[in-house]
């Protein structure tokens, strides 16, 4: 095989490696993850991309917790949706790899 031959079959593994953590990563980021609020105070939803998109609180619940409490089981879970879409991303990544 020439050298010529080895450098195009290079490049073109190379872009297929490339087009395939595209669209692994494209998909993680079309999907939302959702975590319950701690306490059944309600619901967040962030991207895949790990940007909130939504709070929802239980209002049936929210007598039954303080300003303190609600804002730390709030933060609890925007983290935890967070943390969850950065492993998606990380596992889109991880498999898209050469091994």
């Amino acid at each position: 095989m020439s050298r010529r031959s080895r450098l195009e079959n290079l490049v073109s593994e190379i872009e297929e490696r490339d087009e395939k953590r595209t669209r692994a990563i494209a998909n993680v980021r079309s999907q939302t993850i959702e975590v319950d609020i701690p306490d059944d105070l309600g619901v967040v939803e962030v991207s895949g991309a790990g940007r909130l998109e939504r709070i929802e609180i239980d209002l049936d619940n929210l007598p039954y917790t303080t300003a303190p409490a609600l804002s730390a089981s709030l933060l609890e879970a925007i983290v935890a949706a967070e943390e969850h879409a950065q492993e998606l991303r990380q596992q889109a990544l991880d498999v898209s790899r050469p091994r």
